[in-house]
């Protein structure tokens, strides 16, 4: 009997950018989890991130362009910042890719009140399959429509904190539209209890990402997760009180030895302006392809894994593939 037929290949989804569908081959090198535009939201935590400068922004990603870089997962969803038609023309006016969300990120960060944490998860459900398949909010109506490209979700420091109707939402929308979940998790708390909550629902691990588990340096679970079949995410490269050359650069060495580079992921999370080169003289975008990579090849990590970890296992889950 011909094993092709029982386990028929997966034919890979285009990925949705902000100017369109592209093949998931075409992502190049790709930081997993970035900030590229967020408007300040009244009412909202005063220490919310705002990046609103259009012109240090997409000197930014020129920069990031001309160092290597080719595309960005935008993780700011709408209601607390995020701007589709400003991505739209940064992606022009940069040559950068950019995936944006649907989703939501934490309660902090939104207009107190916001309609999002008190409505049904039907009512949710049906916002987030909107934007995934017809356009994001703030650009109905336009010339040029944007469809989200994932479902970005954030957990509370707690279980009891989080909004389970927006939770039961994004697990419905990506069942039925195949579309990668990535998981805001509060310093790695609660990754473990929300893999089991996906799966609970009908996802498959292929569709999760955990983002931020680094800061939870615990390379037996991080294995445990990824031979599971879902992909970790780090990002605290630029983040001193995180420890990165005792915590995280160790552990990408370690997952890489046990042959874990497949399900690993790499970023940079620059939502704060200081991080930005353009605006506050920080490491800026550009030093994932320039810095992170340098020192990847010098740490002697096998070619196919750095573009593993700095591309192709993002785009792959992107595109609905392991």
């Amino acid at each position: 009997m011909n094993s092709a037929f029982i386990f028929p290949p997966v034919t890979p989804r285009p990925v949705r950018s902000v100017l369109g569908e592209i093949p998931y081959t075409s992502l190049g090198i790709t930081d997993a989890h970035n900030h590229v535009w967020i408007d300040p939201i009244p009412g909202a935590d005063g220490a919310a991130p705002v990046l609103n400068q259009y012109d240090a922004i997409r000197t930014e990603l020129r920069l990031y362009r001309s160092g290597g870089g080719a595309s960005i997962l935008d993780f700011q969803p709408g209601g607390c910042g995020r701007d589709g038609r400003r991505l739209v023309q940064l992606s022009k006016d940069s040559g950068v890719q950019i995936i944006a969300c649907t989703g939501f990120h934490r309660q902090k960060y939104y207009t107190p009140g916001h309609w999002l944490f008190s409505a049904s998860s039907q009512a949710v459900t049906e916002y987030f399959s909107d934007e995934l398949s017809q356009s994001l909010e703030e650009t109905r109506g336009q010339v040029e429509t944007v469809r989200a490209g994932f479902i970005k979700v954030a957990l509370e420091a707690n279980w009891k904190s989080t909004p389970l109707a927006a939770l039961e939402a994004s697990a419905e929308a990506a069942r039925a539209s195949g579309a990668l979940v990535a998981v805001h998790t509060e310093k790695g708390t609660l990754a473990e209890k929300a893999v089991i909550f996906y799966q609970q629902r009908g996802l498959a691990p292929q569709q999760l990402v955990l983002c931020h588990v680094d800061k939870r340096p615990d390379l037996s679970l991080h294995a445990e997760l990824a031979r599971y079949g879902v992909l970790v995410e780090y990002d605290t490269f630029y983040r001193p009180k995180y420890e990165p050359e005792t915590r995280l650069w160790p552990l990408i060495e370690g997952m890489v030895k046990l042959g874990l580079s497949h399900r690993v992921a790499l970023a940079t999370d620059m939502a704060e302006a200081r991080m930005y080169a353009s605006i506050g003289g920080g490491p800026g975008l550009a030093s994932l392809p320039v810095e992170i990579k340098r020192r990847l090849h010098k740490m002697g990590i096998p070619e196919h894994a750095v573009q593993q970890m700095l591309g192709g296992n993002i785009a792959r889950r992107l595109a609905g593939l392991d």
